[in-house]
């Protein structure tokens, strides 16, 4: 590996540098590749995650668990609790974060043709404005809105309604289904679309990259671990170790911010020599 790297800051151990060696020379052969990112990657925005030491859902508390049935079973308080607390401090906090280099570094797997499809747990909307395309976010994006009867989704700037007649209702056809946020509720389904491509993308992988997650949370956890049971190849990246660990072909532990963009710098220079 160039010297280069070893003067990147911070200074990586060895054996984490020889991991984006091998993660770049694996992924420069362009396989099919697919990952699964995690609030891991979004931490590195600033954006705090729900579970471990520092995680709102541990200072705080979950919500409750039958968080969608409660909008279900009325949905106009939930439309009035939305326009009180719209802009909470959880929600300033997403306003003004921004992708960092590990959300660049996909998009430019994604342009290199090497990363085909990204399936994201977060909602934060990073990887959207960091130019990522094939994406799917399987807990729904905060700034879109979703019909949850015909899944039709709309993104919030978009989205008009009459405040004096809530909860707005879609006007596909004759759907008339209630409109909620697209982010999943504790007890709503993930929506049908979002779960299909994600089982279909992970069928085709030929390389899953876990990045930032603890993968506990499912159904996104089950993807990796499938990918395991049918001995495909597993990078990790993540700077904790997680229960995929001792599984994974290859384990860079460091940041995403800090390996992605190292891995997509080794795969050019390894083009250049192969040209």
């Amino acid at each position: 590996m160039p010297s280069h790297f070893e003067n990147n800051e911070p200074v990586l151990e060895l054996d984490v540098l020889d991991a984006i060696e091998n993660a770049a020379t694996l992924l420069q052969t362009k396989p099919y590749t697919v990952a699964l990112a995690g609030a891991g990657i979004s931490k590195e925005s600033g954006i705090p995650t729900f579970r471990g030491n520092d995680g709102l859902w541990t200072k705080n508390g979950e919500p409750p668990l039958d968080q969608y049935q409660r909008f279900i079973d009325d949905p106009l308080d939930w439309w009035h609790t939305r326009l009180v607390n719209s802009k909470g401090a959880f929600a300033q906090t997403l306003d003004n974060a921004a992708p960092n280099k590990g959300h660049t570094a996909l998009a430019e797997l994604e342009k290199l043709g090497i990363l085909r499809h990204l399936i994201t747990q977060n909602i934060d909307d990073l990887h959207r404005r960091a130019g990522h395309l094939s994406l799917t976010e399987i807990h729904g994006n905060r700034l879109w809105m979703r019909c949850i009867e015909c899944g039709d989704r709309l993104p919030l700037d978009e989205f008009t309604y009459d405040p004096t007649l809530l909860p707005p209702r879609c006007t596909i056809g004759d759907c008339n289904g209630i409109i909620k946020s697209d982010t999943v509720m504790f007890g709503e389904p993930i929506p049908r679309a979002a779960l299909a491509k994600s089982q279909v993308e992970s069928a085709k992988a030929e390389v899953f990259m876990a990045i930032g997650t603890s993968a506990l949370v499912y159904p996104a956890a089950a993807y990796p671990l499938e990918a395991i049971q049918n001995n495909k190849p597993l990078i990790e990246i993540n700077p904790e170790v997680t229960q995929l660990s001792e599984y994974a072909t290859i384990v860079v532990r460091a940041p995403s911010g800090t390996a992605l963009p190292l891995i997509v710098e080794r795969i050019r220079e390894l083009n250049l020599v192969i040209q």
